[in-house]
């Protein structure tokens, strides 16, 4: 019970279930389940973006494991840990915890757990903005699956490979190696998406529909305004990003399907042969109304944020009555991230409102 309501967003009764287990268990002296009950409370109060509380559970789970010599446990519980400091953008704690799980997973042997363990230090590095050392880990994660002859999770890596080097490209000045990149990206992407196709793993295959989306969309950096194939490249963006969603509907995946959409509406924004701000907005309103439903806070501000921007471009434009509703975005998004304790999150926010708050002097 406590699992569905922490999927529904329901955390305060997510974790009066989970404590009603732990009393239970601890009733019981029920040692294993009740480092598992702690887990869960980790859990929730994770998915509640109360990290602090989330990495308390974590490691009393941890402690309790190692007493019981349960070190299959203790490594998930490391691995868990480094989840959770990379939610709470504390990129170092949670690299440090990822490598303790590592060595211990590469002590038990455990190959498939090893893969993953590379996976999640290259999720680190990108989330941290290191796109060449994630490029190496994926790459790692990546042999290591392909050994173990796992279509499925090498089809993942191969799609988490493309869309790191679309990020290393939208981040490189030099347009030969912009390029390269983004050729590597689509090589590896239509590798996913031929072993989805033949596996029928529909859910990677959504993933890997909205990723080739964006590959597109950064392909239109690269073309001079007079380039004949823009147009190409814009209806093949909106052909594979529908497809994708079309699957996460089909799959129910509402949130993830928000989640991806972000992206896209941020495309509509930012990249000028497809700028369509009323587009951008549609998709990002779409987005904001599901994450406050299922109460999804950082998802919710980083959409607060995208809106903010749209309105901010458009106070550029000398758009009328713009600067109050981008104000309120912006505000909002910043008190979701100073109540999640996500500092640079929110550095980011000030600064775009110290922009918004030039652009009116200017106008005055």
């Amino acid at each position: 019970m406590g699992d569905c309501y922490r999927e529904w967003g329901k955390y305060g009764q997510a974790s009066e279930c989970a404590n009603q287990n732990l009393a239970i268990r601890q009733q019981l002296d029920d040692q294993v389940n009740i480092a598992d009950a702690y887990f869960q409370l980790g859990w929730i109060y994770q998915s509640w973006g109360k990290y602090g509380q989330a990495v308390n559970y974590h490691q009393q789970s941890r402690e309790l494991y190692q007493q019981l010599g349960k070190d299959n446990n203790v490594a998930n519980i490391w691995d868990r840990l480094a989840y959770c400091y990379l939610k709470w953008e504390k990129y170092d704690q949670a690299m440090e915890c990822q490598q303790e799980c590592l060595r211990i997973r590469k002590i038990l042997n455990n190959q498939p757990e090893i893969a993953d363990a590379y996976f999640w230090i290259g999720c680190i590095y990108q989330d941290s903005k290191s796109y060449q050392l994630a490029i190496n880990a994926y790459q790692e994660s990546l042999t290591f699956h392909q050994q173990l002859g796992q279509d499925k999770s090498i089809a993942k890596r191969y799609r988490q490979l493309a869309y790191c080097q679309c990020l290393l490209a939208k981040n490189t000045p030099n347009s030969t190696e912009i390029s390269n990149l983004l050729a590597q990206a689509e090589e590896n992407i239509r590798q996913a998406i031929e072993i989805n196709t033949t596996g029928e793993y529909k859910e990677n295959l959504a993933y890997d529909y909205t990723t080739i989306a964006l590959l597109y969309s950064e392909n239109l950096h690269l073309l001079p305004n007079e380039d004949t194939s823009i147009r190409e490249n814009i209806a093949l963006f909106e052909e594979y990003y529908h497809k994708g969603f079309t699957y996460l509907d089909e799959l129910g995946q509402t949130v993830n399907k928000a989640d991806e959409a972000l992206d896209i509406a941020r495309a509509y924004l930012e990249i000028e042969p497809l700028e369509n701000l009323n587009r951008s907005e549609e998709i990002a309103q779409e987005c904001l109304q599901v994450f406050r439903e299922y109460n999804r806070r950082k998802l919710e501000a980083s959409a607060c944020k995208l809106l903010g921007q749209i309105y901010l471009k458009r106070t550029q434009q000398n758009q009328p009555g713009m600067e109050t509703i981008a104000n309120q975005f912006l505000g909002d998004s910043l008190q979701i991230y100073r109540d999640l304790d996500l500092e640079e999150k929110a550095v980011e926010v000030e600064q775009l409102i110290k922009i918004l708050s030039q652009d009116e002097r200017k106008n005055l």
